[in-house]
């Protein structure tokens, strides 16, 4: 996870405002809350403005740019994340891209970080998999990804069996032990802060909201939602309710301490 610096708080907070219009005023406010300084947060805020991040509106009011929100749409728009169906077929989804070239470092980085978000491993070079579990066909898919950048000309294939021999080195393109770990430690992260949130005043609640909020929702949105006969679904999917939870009620807070300082 990237540290808590001025210049990562800032876009997480917007991110965690679902990309709304923020204030100076809101984010020094929001800063004070997780003790960084103001003067850190007003040379992020050049910063990001110059890195086309952000932007501004009006006199002192700001929102993410056009680039910012491609970059950070899987935590912005959390409704319309991947879901995985409850039964695979055993089948797989698989994408070629060798034909796109891998010397411009930006698209193959761009490329790679859309396949990986979507629950894809490389299998060869240039060929990605993911088992066929998703509630999207193979054309929906294929707009979805698109449209959050991949190439166009990437395809996409649906793939009935591998020989045995490949079978067997598919399972460990996804680090299963490791998925089931984060979701149990989180989980119980997560039920441990529902069960005493209510008794923390305001401020306490936004601060840890924030910051649990911050290791979760995006592991939550960018999951490989793997089958049953890899991963504890049903740990993951008390994970997922858990994430639901805080997210919901972090961002309630972070409204009404916003609504008080009337900005």
């Amino acid at each position: 996870m990237t540290p808590l610096n001025a210049k990562s708080f800032i876009l997480d907070l917007f991110l965690a405002s679902s990309g709304q219009t923020l204030s100076i005023k809101q984010i020094l406010n929001a800063a004070k809350i997780l003790e960084i300084s103001e003067n850190n947060i007003r040379v992020a805020v050049t910063r990001l403005s110059h890195e086309n991040m952000i932007e501004s509106i009006s006199r002192g009011h700001y929102k993410l740019s056009a680039n910012a929100e491609n970059w950070g749409s899987i935590i912005l728009h959390r409704e319309h994340a991947l879901k995985s169906k409850p039964d695979w077929n055993q089948q797989y989804i698989g994408i070629l891209t060798t034909h796109l070239g891998r010397t411009d470092r930006t698209a193959l980085n761009h490329r790679e970080k859309i396949l990986k978000h979507a629950g894809f491993r490389e299998l060869e070079t240039g060929f990605f998999i993911r088992p066929d579990n998703l509630t999207l066909n193979l054309n929906e898919l294929t707009q979805k990804l698109v449209h959050q950048g991949l190439e166009s000309e990437a395809k996409f294939m649906l793939i009935a069996q591998f020989s045995d021999n490949t079978q067997n080195k598919i399972i460990d393109l996804w680090d299963t032990q490791k998925l089931n770990q984060r979701y149990e430690k989180y989980t119980l992260q997560l039920q441990q802060w529902l069960s005493h949130y209510q008794a923390m005043n305001q401020i306490e609640r936004a601060r840890t909201s924030f910051l649990l909020g911050r290791e979760t929702i995006a592991l939550m949105l960018t999951d490989p939602l793997l089958p049953s006969t890899w991963v504890n679904t049903a740990l993951r999917a008390d994970f997922f309710t858990a994430v639901i939870q805080l997210d919901q009620i972090g961002q309630d807070t972070w409204q009404q301490l916003n609504q008080k300082e009337n900005i």
